[in-house]
């Protein structure tokens, strides 16, 4: 049987929540965080990666169930004339309420401490433990084939860590990630960000690197 290949993709540039003047509704955080669209550099930015060689032949599709990876894979599916599948497992870490005020570097600790969350939100080992649920679910029932999934950037780093080892983590979004002693991953997660992983027959990783592609780099 043929090794499996998995893209995780981070979603692409997303709309500036500073723009928003007034933003009147009764709907909590994640509804309202699921709803964020892509800017329209993010938009441009979708459409570039869609026309990479490297994400050419995909068999399938799986995409988080906010409004920005949708909106990213878009081209991606419009391009290859494929559906999607949308699974709220995929979905961004849920914060909860922030607390710089009480603790500053509550950021780094989510990757530090497995554990540690605010109140009301997912800890790394919550959002890791539902990844890990769909990824494997996905792969099995897709043996063999080329996967794109379209989620977001702590939701596919905390979930990289069930094998990675982190070296480093310098300031907010920056991060040193090795796999069987080999660096993939040292400078600050971009939007879109892909990486692929190559999987056994018994779902186990070969390899894990970093796509960089020339065309979307330095935003």
């Amino acid at each position: 049987m043929k090794n499996t290949t998995v893209y995780l993709i981070r979603h692409s540039t997303r709309f500036d929540t500073d723009l928003i003047d007034t933003y009147r509704t009764d709907q909590n955080d994640t509804l309202k965080n699921e709803k964020i669209v892509l800017s329209v550099e993010g938009e441009k930015r979708a459409e570039i990666l869609a026309n990479e060689i490297e994400l050419q032949n995909i068999d399938v599709v799986y995409t988080s169930n906010s409004v920005r990876t949708l909106q990213t894979a878009k081209y991606l599916l419009a391009k290859q004339g494929l559906r999607v599948n949308i699974d709220d497992r995929l979905d961004e870490r849920r914060v909860g309420k922030r607390n710089d005020d009480i603790v500053k570097n509550w950021f780094e600790l989510q990757y530090l401490d497995e554990n540690y969350k605010t109140v009301g939100g997912e800890s790394q080992r919550d959002v890791r433990d539902r990844m890990e649920e769909a990824f494997f679910e996905i792969v099995e029932k897709n043996k063999g084939k080329r996967i794109a999934i379209f989620s977001h950037g702590y939701a596919i780093t905390f979930f990289l860590l069930k094998w990675a080892k982190m070296d480093t983590i310098e300031v907010r979004d920056t991060f040193k990630y090795s796999f069987n002693g080999k660096v993939f991953f040292d400078k600050r997660i971009e939007a879109p960000e892909v990486f692929k992983i190559e999987l056994d027959e018994d779902n186990n990783p070969i390899s894990i690197e970093n796509i960089e592609f020339d065309d979307l780099k330095g935003e």
